[in-house]
């Protein structure tokens, strides 16, 4: 690949020599002379002293073997450390608590482990809950409304009896989830093999979904993955900010993965270095690339869709909404974003769960002669495939003064049940006058619950303050919690590593990689043969990948739920 501009090789090196002030113990031993060594690699901010109370081993031990270091330790440096008992010991629980993830069951005299499919989320806190001598399987079931089944994978029982005081891990929706999705794609898989020549695994397995290998030769060599950003890096002064952010992130996501043992080799292609897209992907050793991570505008999509049909490796696209028409007719594209169609559905569905808990009226609000007409008729069939009822109210902006008695005659006052208003409009001027309108109808008699698209979130003209009092629903593609313990995580590293605020680029990127690595861990790049990818909630998006025909991609369908809360918090719906 040819030179990138310094500022990307300096976010190479800076990634690789991040997170050292807390020292992560090196697992990997040699033996020289008949003795036991670690091999250390220094990395930034590492000391001999910080080095000795890592491994529990005195200064002068380390320079004993490592005569060089006395001047002081070298980025780079290869430092061989003695193994002391102690630090044998840390090594050793370390290491058998990661592998086997166990969960001391002392009361029942057994020890329970988490299963391989669910290792991902060894550090996920699910509730706990203690057998009482009266309960079986099905109570805890019913107790939590779980399947007995997810209770039985995540706790690894192979019978359903149960002992007095055993501790039982309880799924969460996103476990019961990625547990009916391997299902149907070990059922996806056993169809598949009706009609391909390729041998298949049988449906008990967990890799039966696989139904071509996997483009890594050998289970040991690194995962190459490409990033094809616009960077527009040989012009200094006028560098792509945006998509510099999206590769900031991606690194950041890269260097856990690294320090948690993964190989990777990551090649960044900026296309405004080549003459055309396709001298890029005929570019001298990019078919070693098992991942394709970009482009991000459409027409480059479809042109790098046909190399990465033809090539079989899975595509990833990143940033462009508008490119779900590839989906169908591209099947090793992975398209992230969410389209604007899934926003609305996904509306409408939280609506109905709203409605049907609280019983409520539902007024649906539309602009005669408006330019929302394609979201107000998905609205539509969408409450109509449902079988909800609801009133229309429709108006121009003009009529906005006179259409209050309207709106008050159409609201249920006596219930007490809230009113559901639903505006499928990104106008502006619309949206708030409806709002406007909808406050003066608010009363102790009288709630009202709102619904709106995405894009409200940037108008400037409405006051919050309607958008609480009305706890005001969204569903987004993007959105940031940033009460999150994993999103405070995140600021802390990003902020240590680039001095700056990361940006909605930078929590994608990182989203991204994040999940595509975890994909190539535990499938390679054969988890493009899947119907379903595992849903997984990360900082900024929800993951939902399906695929709706054996010829095409995969469809993120997605989002994330969001409420605006009378103490003008906004929190995220679970």
């Amino acid at each position: 690949m040819r030179i990138i501009y310094s500022l990307i090789l300096t976010l190479f090196t800076i990634c690789y020599a991040y997170g050292q002030n807390a020292i992560s113990p090196s697992v990997e031993k040699v033996k020289i002379d008949g003795e036991i060594f670690y091999a250390h690699p220094v990395k930034q901010k590492e000391t001999l002293y910080s080095l000795s109370k890592t491994y529990h081993v005195t200064i002068e031990q380390i320079i004993k073997r490592n005569p060089a270091v006395s001047a002081g330790l070298k980025v780079g440096t290869l430092v061989y450390i003695p193994v002391s008992a102690a630090a044998d010991k840390t090594d050793a629980s370390r290491t058998a608590a990661a592998e086997n993830n166990v969960i001391d069951n002392n009361a029942a005299g057994t020890h329970t482990s988490v299963p391989a499919q669910t290792q991902k989320q060894e550090n996920k806190k699910y509730k706990r809950h203690t057998v009482k001598w009266y309960e079986d399987i099905t109570d805890v079931s019913e107790k939590y409304n779980v399947p007995v089944e997810a209770i039985m994978a995540l706790n690894n029982l192979s019978s359903a009896v149960l002992k007095t005081r055993q501790v039982l891990l309880i799924p969460d929706k996103n476990y019961i989830a990625n547990l009916a999705i391997q299902q149907q794609n070990a059922a996806y898989a056993q169809s598949n093999s009706q009609e391909k020549t390729d041998p298949v695994q049988s449906a008990g397995e967990e890799n039966s979904i696989l139904t071509q290998p996997d483009n890594r030769r050998h289970k040991g060599e690194p995962i190459e993955i490409a990033y094809i950003l616009p960077l527009n890096s040989i012009q200094p002064d006028n560098i792509s900010s945006n998509f510099m952010d999206f590769y900031a992130g991606a690194l950041l996501a890269v260097n856990q993965a690294k320090e948690n043992g993964e190989k990777l080799n990551i090649n960044l292609y900026d296309q405004k270095e080549y003459r055309s897209l396709s001298s890029l992907l005929n570019s001298p050793g990019f078919s070693k690339n098992q991942l394709l991570i970009g482009p991000v505008r459409y027409n480059d999509l479809k042109e790098t869709a046909g190399y990465a049909d033809r090539a079989q490796i899975p595509l990833i696209s990143p940033m462009d909404q508008s490119a779900d028409p590839l989906v169908p007719e591209c099947r090793y594209l992975v398209q992230v974003p969410t389209t604007s169609s899934r926003q609305i559905e996904n509306t409408v569905e939280l609506l109905a769960g709203y409605q049907q808990e609280n019983n409520s009226n539902v007024l649906l609000f539309t602009e005669k002669n408006g330019n929302d007409t394609a979201y107000v008729n998905k609205a539509e069939r969408l409450l109509n495939r449902k079988g909800i009822p609801y009133t229309v109210i429709s108006y121009g902006i003009l009529d906005g003064r006179t259409i209050h008695p309207t709106i008050l005659s159409s609201i249920d006052s006596v219930s007490g049940n809230p009113n559901i208003a639903l505006v499928p409009s990104n106008s502006e001027a619309f949206v708030s006058d409806v709002v406007r309108n909808l406050d003066l109808c608010l009363s102790p008699d009288i709630k009202i619950t709102l619904f709106g698209l995405p894009k409200w979130r940037s108008f400037e003209t409405i006051d919050v303050e309607h958008f609480h009092k009305m706890n005001l629903h969204l569903s987004l593609p993007y959105f940031i919690d940033y009460s999150n313990p994993q999103v405070k995580e995140f600021l802390l590293q990003y902020r240590a590593l680039y001095n700056t605020e990361p940006t909605p680029y930078a929590f994608q990127g990182y989203d991204i990689t994040k999940y595509f690595i975890w994909q190539m861990e535990k499938y390679g790049n054969s988890f493009i043969n899947l119907k379903y990818l595992e849903t997984e909630n990360l900082l900024q998006s929800d993951f939902r990948f399906v695929r709706e025909n054996s010829s095409g991609g995969f469809e993120n369908k997605a989002t994330r739920n969001i409420i605006y809360n009378p103490d003008y918090s906004v929190s995220v719906i679970e």
